[in-house]
């Protein structure tokens, strides 16, 4: 099955929660997965590409996880948030692709969006545009178990119990990753924090 990602806005929203979308797919309606994928493709394109670091392996995992929210509809619990089914799926076809690769590849800076305040003095953007770049070679150099809740944290705002049933882990251990995540940029970042503090 081709998955045609959803471009613009629609005129009119739709008031149905993720829940009633599901079972409005599961009964056959196509409208709401066109929904579902205009409402989570962003996020999961967002999650995907910092996990593998190239647009177009995101780009196809993308399809592919919307093929097989899909294909595996009727699987979806509703009383669970679609969100984490949606972000595990994303994040198993990642993962299977790390084993594949056996290594983590860097995210181009170019590629990263954080978000900017206005135009100031140069020494400041120097400083910002330094401690951007340290930020994403800290965050790539994190170990897997480590860089996936973290990012799903920060980057996704999940809740740690999210978090946890995306990973199928314990919410204690998805709180004592994130923060070892955290400990070790705060380590990785310390001189160039003070360099532009």
């Amino acid at each position: 099955m081709a998955v045609r990602l959803v471009r613009g806005r629609r005129a009119q929203p739709d008031s149905r929660d993720d829940a009633e979308l599901m079972t409005a797919l599961c009964q056959g309606d196509e409208a709401a997965f066109t929904e579902i994928i205009r409402r989570f493709q962003g996020p999961v394109y967002s999650l995907l590409i910092r996990m593998l670091g190239n647009e177009d392996e995101a780009e196809e995992l993308l399809q592919v996880t919307f093929c097989r929210v899909h294909k595996y509809r009727e699987h979806y619990d509703t009383s669970r948030p679609l969100v984490t089914w949606i972000f595990t799926i994303a994040s198993n076809l990642a993962k299977k692709e790390w084993r594949r690769r056996s290594r983590w590849v860097q995210v181009p800076l170019d590629s990263v969006n954080l978000a900017g305040g206005l135009s100031t003095a140069p020494h400041y953007e120097a400083g910002r545009r330094e401690l951007k770049a340290s930020l994403e070679e800290a965050i790539d150099k994190l170990p897997p178990h480590y860089r996936e809740p973290f990012l799903l944290r920060e980057d996704q705002q999940l809740a740690y119990e999210e978090i946890a049933e995306v990973l199928h882990v314990r919410i204690g251990t998805v709180k004592s990753r994130i923060n070892r995540a955290r400990a070790l940029l705060r380590e990785s970042l310390s001189e160039a924090w003070e360099r532009w503090k």
